[in-house]
C-alpha cells in the first residue's frame, strides 16, 4: 500500500469513527448536504495530499523542462508546472479558509521519487519521468474520485471534482510522452 493510500485509509477510519460518534450523539443525519461546512479528517488529508501533489508536479515539471531531451517530455513538464501552479493556488486558498495546514514541500516519498528520477539523464530520464507521471496521475485521479465520493465538505469535494478532467488530460499527455520515448503506457 502506498504511503498516500495508507494516509487516506487512516483518514477514512478517523472520519468513520467521527461520523459514528456524531450519529450516536444525535448530530449526524445527513451526509453531504447537511454537513457541507464541516471538514472531516478525510477532507483535510485529501487537501493536504493535493497540495503536496501540486508541489511534486511543479518540481518534477521544472526538472523535466531542463533535463528532458524529447520535446513531448519537456512540453509535459511545462504543462504540469502551469496547471499545478493554478491548482496549488486554489488549494492553498481552500486550506486557509478551513484552517488546514499547508504543506510546504512534496511528501517525503514524492521527494524521494523526484530525487531518484532526477539522477537519470537523456532518454533514460525521459522514460523514467514519463512513466512516473503515468503512474502518479492514475493514482491522483482515483484519489480525487474518492474525495468526491467520500468527502463531506462541499467546497473541497467540488475542488476535487474540478481537478479530475485536468488530471485525466495529464494522464493522456503522460502516456503520449512515454510512448514517444519508447515506453509502455
Amino acid at each position: 500500500m502506498s504511503p498516500r493510500l495508507f494516509g487516506l485509509t487512516l483518514a477514512l477510519c478517523a472520519a468513520a469513527a467521527l461520523g459514528t460518534a456524531q450519529i450516536a450523539a444525535g448530530h449526524g443525519n445527513g451526509h453531504h448536504a447537511r454537513h457541507h461546512h464541516r471538514v472531516s479528517a478525510w477532507d483535510q488529508q485529501w487537501l493536504m495530499m493535493s497540495i503536496e501533489g501540486d508541489r511534486f508536479e511543479i518540481t518534477g515539471g521544472t526538472i523535466a523542462q531542463s533535463k528532458g531531451v524529447n520535446p513531448k517530455v519537456r512540453a509535459l513538464g511545462a504543462r504540469l508546472v502551469a496547471d499545478h501552479s493554478k491548482s496549488l493556488a486554489d488549494a492553498i486558498k481552500l486550506a486557509h479558509k478551513f484552517g488546514i495546514a499547508v504543506p510546504k514541500t512534496p511528501s517525503p516519498s514524492q521527494q524521494w521519487e523526484l530525487k531518484t528520477v532526477g539522477r537519470f539523464s537523456g532518454s533514460a530520464f525521459d522514460k523514467s519521468y514519463s512513466d512516473l507521471e503515468v503512474q502518479d496521475h492514475i493514482q491522483d485521479i482515483q484519489e480525487a474520485k474518492d474525495e468526491v465520493d467520500m468527502g463531506t465538505n462541499r467546497k473541497i469535494r467540488k475542488d476535487a471534482k474540478t481537478e479530475i478532467p485536468t488530471l485525466k488530460e495529464h494522464l493522456k499527455l503522460s502516456k503520449a510522452a512515454l510512448a514517444a520515448v519508447g515506453g509502455n503506457g
